[in-house]
């Protein structure tokens, strides 16, 4: 009886891995939305299920394995970022009716008070996650005068992020979020992409008027070059640094962190002129994007870190796709035209039939951050592009 019941569920294991799409080659039935649709959908799933201090995802978990995550600090870090990304997304797009707005205004006075997280542990920074996330949610308040708190208390917690920010730089000049080596006042352990999430967020804090420390600016220039091989990948770590053609340094591995990096240096580099990214090692990003997109969609939604080919997550997924995003605006208007769709259709495939998105779970925040990095993302897509895709009218598929 026992292997009639273990032979069942098997078979039924196997009927439902067949019938669910790949990922890399299929579109699951969710992604077959306009972007207005999926916009709109996206705004409602996190006006509906935010929290009621205004915070967005949980600490909750129904799976038996889950990301290493010290109590109450790492969580109190996850909730924060989360949070961040769910502002920028509902506050970012067309999009606007009057739930969303009263749903911002009450996250923008949480994040004043939470967004700057202590320490978890001494091997354990999450917390610099809610730096990046809430110190750009914050720039993004101050930039559009959102309601939800004064100015001045902004400025006043922006430079505290911003501070921490140096505390929590390591002595190569990066930032990680774990440090294995050495439980220090100083972490000894970077990656770039890391690294490019903090010098993307103090760039928005410099360009609303908060000061930045120059030479902390300059460290984390130094590191993301230090990192980037001579392919226009990014070694995954400081010490991955020595093996430049281990797998998650491949572009097969990197291509989903290659777009924020590259965004970091074109933001803080002096130009090509200085020896700065060209639009060309852009384009080449954007290349390898596309070209080894099925890698990183190959890592969706697999729950153990680094596991799928190349030694992808998942969670590099949505994330690369935020920094495309963020890269495409700064891309001659052909390449907009050519990269853009890739962007939002990779993006769409994440997209859940309640309106949300995720790409790997994470207690019960994934289906938070996703949809706000989904949001950012589709809604700086240029309207003359998104108008394009889409499922097509009946009228048009005949």
């Amino acid at each position: 009886m026992t292997r009639c019941v273990a032979g069942l569920l098997m078979c039924c294991g196997a009927a439902l891995a067949g019938d669910a799409p790949h990922l890399a080659v299929v579109e699951p039935p969710a992604a077959k939305v306009s972007v207005e649709e999926a916009i709109r959908t996206g705004v409602e799933f996190l006006v509906t299920t935010q929290n009621k201090n205004g915070s967005f995802g949980k600490r909750t978990v129904g799976r038996n394995y889950e990301l290493w995550c010290h109590v109450p600090g790492g969580h109190m870090a996850f909730q924060a970022a989360t949070t961040g990304l769910c502002y920028m997304g509902l506050n970012g797009v067309d999009h606007q009716p009057e739930a969303s707005k009263k749903a911002q205004a009450k996250t923008l006075a949480w994040l004043v008070k939470n967004a700057r997280v202590k320490r978890a542990f001494a091997r354990q920074f999450y917390n610099v996650w809610a730096f990046g996330y809430g110190l750009r949610a914050l720039a993004q308040a101050l930039r559009n005068k959102s309601p939800g708190a004064d100015p001045d208390e902004i400025r006043a917690t922006m430079r505290s992020i911003i501070e921490a920010c140096e505390i929590y730089q390591s002595p190569d000049g990066g930032w990680g979020y774990l440090d294995f080596r050495v439980p220090a006042y100083k972490p000894s352990w970077s990656t770039p992409f890391t690294t490019a999430t903090i010098m993307v967020a103090l760039k928005d804090a410099e360009e609303v008027g908060l000061a930045v420390n120059p030479k902390m600016l300059q460290k984390g220039v130094r590191l993301l070059h230090r990192m980037r091989t001579p392919d226009g990948n990014y070694a995954y770590s400081i010490d991955w640094k020595w093996r430049p053609k281990g797998m998650i340094n491949r572009p097969q591995g990197s291509c989903m962190r290659n777009p924020g990096c590259n965004l970091a240096l074109r933001l803080h580099d002096d130009g090509p002129e200085a020896g700065g990214l060209t639009d060309g090692d852009l384009r080449l990003g954007f290349e390898q994007f596309v070209k080894y997109h099925r890698f990183a969609a190959a890592g969706l939604r697999r729950p153990v870190p680094h596991e799928s080919w190349y030694r992808v997550s998942g969670y590099f997924y949505l994330y690369g796709h935020h920094y495309a995003a963020l890269s495409l605006e700064h891309m001659p208007v052909p390449d907009q035209k050519l990269f853009w769709p890739e962007v939002v259709k990779g993006t769409l495939r994440t997209r859940q039939l309640d309106g949300s998105y995720w790409d790997y779970p994470t207690y019960g925040y994934h289906k938070y951050y996703g949809t706000g990095y989904a949001l950012m993302i589709l809604g700086r897509c240029p309207k003359e592009i998104a108008a394009t895709l889409g499922p097509k009218p009946d009228a048009e598929k005949r």
